[in-house]
């Protein structure tokens, strides 16, 4: 049986329907702007149907929908908010029951990093003790501990990108706080660095600067890596996971962005915490449209 699958990103919204084995069968990848949270849900359950007409079927012959949202969520219908979107506190059921006109037990929500945490487990044979960080437009996270998904009193567990990496010169984040990992280490922070450092470039154009040797390019990346690694080895030293795994559009650059990684996390993780494994995930673009399909599982 099908589950139909929404992958709310921050920038760009992907649908599609999947397989009981993790088989995306049919697709639809648009940006669609966040401004307008109504407008960007109903674009989201089009995107949806197109795909369900492609395949053959109905809605209602689905397993369920399962949408994966950009921010916090209580994982049953309230969006607490979203820095990256730009979005405060709603509900998404209100708007997605009359879109769907399916029941509202059809309909399942979760963060996009818990769905891309979940999607690891279910679908990528990630092991049972792992973390999941996104560097896309926001930096996103989840935690999986002895094959759990680790959500937290208010569904709010593993927010790695409020890890506060930076004292001295902190930035302001989308969430209010100064210093948080995803004011330094997105993709949008590392474009602001770019800025500031005179290049007229986002975080595509960097890498590709630092790929043809340009100093101030790779020194910008050398810094993300470094709040990345700062992140990441403390909460290496809290949970000693085996493997982290990172997703996202920028980590298509993880290449470059490793070795500072990596010198600052075994710099700052205890010699044990030191063990784990840093790799790209190897579901790629799919982790958070295949987790938001493995609500139903």
């Amino acid at each position: 049986m099908l589950t139909g699958a929404i992958d709310g990103g921050g920038t760009k919204v992907m649908t599609g329907l999947v397989d009981e084995k993790g088989n995306v069968v049919s697709r639809r990848v648009e940006g669609v702007p966040t401004g307008d949270i109504a407008g960007y849900f109903t674009r989201c359950v089009t995107m949806l149907c197109e795909c369900v007409s492609e395949a053959g079927v109905t809605l209602e012959d689905l397993r369920g929908v399962g949408m994966s949202i950009p921010g916090m969520t209580d994982g049953k219908d309230w969006v607490y908010g979203s820095p990256s979107a730009g979005w405060g506190s709603f509900s998404a059921l209100s708007l997605l029951v009359p879109l769907l006109g399916l029941p509202k037990e059809s309909i399942r929500l979760e963060n996009d990093i818990n769905a891309c945490a979940l999607a690891e487990l279910r679908y990528g044979g990630g092991g049972s003790d792992f973390v999941w960080l996104t560097i896309s437009t926001g930096n996103g996270g989840a935690v999986v501990a002895n094959g759990s998904l680790v959500r937290g009193k208010s569904h709010c567990g593993g927010e790695l990108g409020h890890i506060k990496v930076e004292y001295d010169s902190p930035e302001l984040c989308g969430c209010g706080g100064y210093g948080c990992l995803e004011a330094h280490a997105s993709g949008p922070a590392i474009a602001r660095m770019c800025r500031q450092a005179g290049l007229d470039v986002d975080a595509a154009g960097c890498a590709e600067l630092v790929r043809a040797g340009d100093p101030v390019a790779k020194e910008i990346y050398g810094r993300a890596g470094m709040y990345l690694g700062r992140a990441l080895a403390q909460l290496a030293n809290i949970l000693n996971f085996e493997k982290a795994y990172i997703g996202g559009g920028v980590s298509r650059s993880l290449d470059l962005l490793l070795p500072s990684i990596r010198e600052t996390f075994d710099r700052d993780a205890l010699p044990e915490a030191r063990k784990a494994l840093i790799e790209r995930t190897h579901l790629g673009y799919d982790a958070s449209l295949l987790g938001a399909a493995a609500l139903f599982e």
